[in-house]
């Protein structure tokens, strides 16, 4: 059983104090002398190689904080997966803590692919876990130790369990938790429980024993035609891939939140300008995250298409941007009819986000409308997409 693990950077590989980040030969090197007659005990069978070969270019060291990582760094952490498919049985990919979600996000977008219709053409059929911890691995010294009572040395261990199992998807594991990569957020910066999955069940839990829960997991490739196993299918996902990445900085897509704010019923409101301002920037997207189900001040309590808020959106709509409507709320789902304050969007062309987290809704948009070009999809095609459940990201989604 051969592993693959690959250190983007984080907390995971940080030593000193006060912490910096050591680089990808020196995390592996001390992995191989601490680790590895730890892991072989627990599993004879594996093979554990860490690779070193992903570096990004605008760090030094080769490794990154993840609170630096920008979406062209997801292309490059997929294209080295696609590039060594072959070669491993699982990958486990350590990561910083901060923007994990938003990479566990996009890596099932990048790693799967569909047609216009939702159809897949290229399918995962390998584990990818992503993990990493809130306290280091190892203690800088001569030799560097390894600091066992830590959330780093548990996770590690749990991911390359689960990276043995036939779960093909990318997954999210921490703190005996395996979750949907694109349904965990991070929803606490101090504690082992860093991560949840408020609206989907986790896949597995890690106690005694390592337990799946199979009828959650996604079912992987249909056929051989689809699976990333085949290498003709791998050619044309890599090729896919490096459309994407050459395109996704010009498709920029953004949060913004809804928030107490004054406006003139009469006349302008500061929201309004702030989504002029941001379109004017060049995003391509924005994912409200509205109040409850989907709420969001237009300007004008009783008649929304006379407010500002609704000009702004209407006009940003108009001069192709596409607005999604999501939640700030951390459970639950957009409902925007239900209430007259959300019930307006629709009208304007937002789409629904259901019960995606506006992170995975942000990476998922943003990939949709960098993969358009290459694809032959039209504007309609990725709004109708992105309302698709394509990696399980979605529970529900209402199709336009």
């Amino acid at each position: 059983m051969k592993i693959c693990v690959i250190n983007t950077g984080g907390t995971v590989g940080c030593v000193g104090d006060p912490l910096a980040p050591m680089s990808a030969a020196d995390f592996a090197a001390n992995s191989r002398r601490l680790l590895d007659p730890i892991l072989l005990a627990m599993f004879p069978e594996l093979e554990p190689s860490w690779e070193t070969g992903l570096a990004f270019p605008e760090s030094a060291t080769g490794t990154l904080d993840s609170t630096n990582l920008q979406p062209r760094d997801w292309c490059l952490i997929a294209r080295y997966i696609l590039d060594n498919y072959e070669r491993f049985d699982g990958f486990v990919l350590l990561h910083g803590t901060d923007s994990m979600d938003f990479t566990a996000s996009a890596l099932p977008f990048l790693l799967n692919a569909f047609d216009a219709q939702g159809t897949p053409k290229a399918a995962l059929s390998k584990p990818v876990i992503v993990t990493g911890s809130q306290v280091p691995m190892y203690r800088r010294g001569s030799p560097d130790t390894l600091r066992f009572n830590t959330d780093a040395f548990q996770n590690l261990c749990g991911a390359v369990a689960c990276a043995r199992q036939a779960v093909p998807e990318v997954c999210v594991y921490f703190d005996a938790r395996l979750f949907r990569g694109n349904r965990a957020l991070k929803v606490n910066a101090s504690d082992f429980c860093a991560f949840d999955s408020p609206n989907f069940e986790p896949l597995g839990t890690y106690g005694i024993a390592l337990d799946l829960d199979r009828d959650l997991i996604l079912p992987g490739p249909v056929s051989n035609a689809v699976s990333l196993a085949e290498p003709a299918v791998r050619a044309a996902a890599k090729a896919r891939l490096d459309a994407i990445a050459g395109a996704i900085d010009d498709w920029p897509v953004m949060p913004f939140s809804a928030f107490p704010a004054a406006y003139d019923v009469g006349g302008g409101a500061r929201i309004a300008r702030l989504i002029d301002a941001c379109v004017g920037t060049g995003i391509r997207g924005l994912v409200l995250r509205s109040y409850g189900e989907g709420n969001f001040p237009s300007g004008n309590p009783d008649r929304p298409a006379d407010g500002a808020i609704y000009r702004a959106l209407e006009a940003a709509r108009r001069g192709g941007v596409t607005i999604v409507d999501s939640t700030q709320v951390i459970a639950g789902r957009v409902g925007s009819s239900a209430y007259a304050a959300g019930a307006w969007l629709p009208k304007i062309g937002a789409i629904c986000a259901a019960d995606m987290t506006p992170v995975a809704a942000l990476a998922k948009l943003m990939i949709l409308l960098a993969a358009a070009d290459h694809e032959g999809w039209t504007r309609a095609d990725v709004e109708r997409l992105f309302q698709r459940d394509l990696c399980g990201e979605v529970t529900v989604a209402p199709l336009r």
